[in-house]
């Protein structure tokens, strides 16, 4: 049967079923089975996800180092339908000494726990779940609905096709893949940040080595906590102990050579709280930005954070804010990564007054939801999305930091000259005979990745997506070159969107609470609206 995308129109909905395909299942398409089970019991799903552990996904597995951290507390991980149990009551409940709700878990816990609700969903909705352990190939779809093409043969149909798979596969940038290109020639090493349990093995045959880190964001904290305390090295009154396994050096380097600051202590977080007014007023000056052009939206932005940022940090905020807006991280200009870390961590542990742009992340930490909610419903001009995505792209350094401990953990690494903070421009790393050379006098023998690529549909080498673009079925949001899709992800009729590759009509996508966030509800509400006219039945399989 000859099936092309839009050949005929989408099969009716009444008599049976709603017949759900999602393609990918990590925490964001658990969160899309349980709402849609929520919202219709009676609906199927069927998961296409080659993973042994469904809900859990790449970044939660549940094999991985627990030196991999999540950057929220237990207690801040809150996520709907609490009466199958909250995360940190389930740490509570499953932790011998170890974690408790005052820590940051592992990520492996939360994989752990996500599972647990995936198991929970399976057994109050018997019959509901089927979990094919293929990847989708392909997707056509033809009078009777959508037939998603594996290795193993096409099944179907179905009425709904939600694409939930996070980070789609994707193409190495130019520099790279010319790196990986040359890396064999000279006996270099390369290497990507996750799965964290397999770079930890790696790392086992790297001691003496010098080894550079691509990127400086929390990825790259996970690296070098792998490659310290994974190897046996140990924190000791503020003071990192050698295991004598480490690399040699460790070189993280980015544009900038600053990585994110760390959240405040828990006993520190009042400091940083608005009051009513304050929120209000901040809530209602977002949704108004979102109406208006660049410039104005984002002088109402700032407008708004500076009484706030004024009152907690107690400095004066405009500059601060004039700055970020056009060159985010300029205002530390001319100060050593070193010591922006150092203070940072003294902010964050109270030993330091809060600067002002400490206290400007805390805030706008805490207006994550309503910017989430407003930027999803505007009706806003590409240009001033991308100006709005761009401010919170350039505040993340800010807001969403790592556990005070990772911090300390990397300073301490600095004091000791194990880790070397750097400040390089990839195009400007050469790969030589002996190794990368990151400046004349620096030389390393392994690169590790720890870069998250943009979600940019220029980059995607996914077969499904690729194919869903050529027929025409998805297409490109202007504002960042990511899928268009409305409020609820509709990217076309019966296909939908969930995720990090629909920035621009969301923001702050990569957020584990994003997962359970507006869009997702959005479309589970959106399918459980009253259908038109019957549908036809069975799922079938032609191999």
């Amino acid at each position: 049967m000859e099936r092309m995308m839009h050949a005929r129109p989408l099969p009716a909905r009444r008599a049976h079923p709603l017949r759900i395909a999602l393609i990918g299942c990590g925490p964001r398409g658990l969160a899309a089975a349980e709402m849609a089970l929520d919202q219709m019991p009676s609906c199927r799903i069927t998961i296409f996800d080659p993973s042994a552990t469904p809900a859990a996904g790449p970044n939660y597995a549940p094999e991985e180092s627990p030196h991999c951290l999540l950057n929220l507390r237990a207690e801040e991980v809150t996520l709907p339908f609490p009466e199958r149990i909250s995360f940190s009551d389930w740490i509570a409940q499953t932790s011998a000494p170890g974690p408790t709700a005052e820590d940051y878990p592992p990520r492996r816990r939360m994989g752990q726990y996500l599972q647990a609700r995936f198991t929970a969903l399976q057994q109050a909705h018997p019959g509901a779940i089927r979990h094919h352990r293929q990847i989708a190939t392909n997707a056509t779809r033809d009078a009777a609905g959508w037939w998603i093409e594996t290795h193993a043969g096409a099944y179907g149909p179905y009425d709904e096709l939600v694409l939930t798979m996070g980070q789609p596969v994707t193409r190495a940038d130019p520099t790279w893949a010319s790196w990986r290109a040359q890396a064999a020639a000279c006996g270099a090493l390369m290497a990507t940040a996750y799965p964290g349990h397999a770079l930890q093995r790696k790392a086992r045959g790297w001691a003496g080595k010098t080894v550079a880190l691509r990127g400086l964001g929390l990825a790259a904290l996970d690296v070098v906590a792998l490659l310290t305390l994974g190897q046996g090295g140990q924190m000791a009154g503020g003071r990192y102990l050698r295991s004598g396994r480490e690399p040699a050096r460790i070189l993280p380097f980015s544009l900038d050579g600053v990585p994110p600051l760390p959240k405040p202590a828990r006993t520190l977080q009042p400091r940083f709280a608005l009051r009513d007014a304050e929120t209000a007023q901040l809530h209602a000056a977002i949704a108004r930005a979102l109406t208006l052009d660049p410039d104005a939206a984002m002088d109402d932005i700032a407008q708004a954070l500076e009484a706030p940022a004024r009152r907690i940090s107690g400095a004066a905020p405009t500059d601060w804010l004039r700055i970020e807006r056009d060159s985010p991280g300029a205002q530390d200009a001319g100060r050593t990564p070193r010591d922006i870390l150092r203070e940072g961590i003294e902010m964050a542990a109270g030993c330091r007054p809060a600067g002002v742009g400490y206290c400007i992340g805390q805030i706008w930490r805490s207006l994550q939801p309503a910017l989430r909610r407003s930027f999803l419903t505007a009706d806003s001009r590409p240009d001033t999305r991308a100006a709005v995505l761009a401010f919170d792209r350039g505040l993340k350094r800010l807001t969403y930091g790592p556990p005070l401990g990772s911090a300390r953990l990397l300073l301490a690494l600095v004091q000791d000259g194990l880790v070397q903070l750097t400040l390089a421009d990839d195009p400007a790393i050469r790969l030589t005979a002996q190794g990368w050379a990151l400046d004349r006098d620096t030389q390393a023998t392994v690169m590790i990745d720890a870069v998250l690529p943009p979600p940019r549909l220029d980059r995607i080498d996914d077969p499904l997506i690729t194919a869903l673009l050529r027929e025409g079925g998805l297409r490109e949001a202007p504002a960042t070159g990511g899928i268009d899709v409305d409020a609820t992800g509709c990217a076309a009729p019966g296909l939908t969107v969930l995720g990090r590759m629909t920035e621009g009509r969301s923001i702050a996508a990569d957020s584990l609470l994003d997962c359970y966030g507006a869009m997702t509800r959005a479309w589970a509400e959106r399918l459980a609206l009253p259908p038109a006219q019957p549908r036809p039945a069975a799922e079938n399989q032609h191999a």
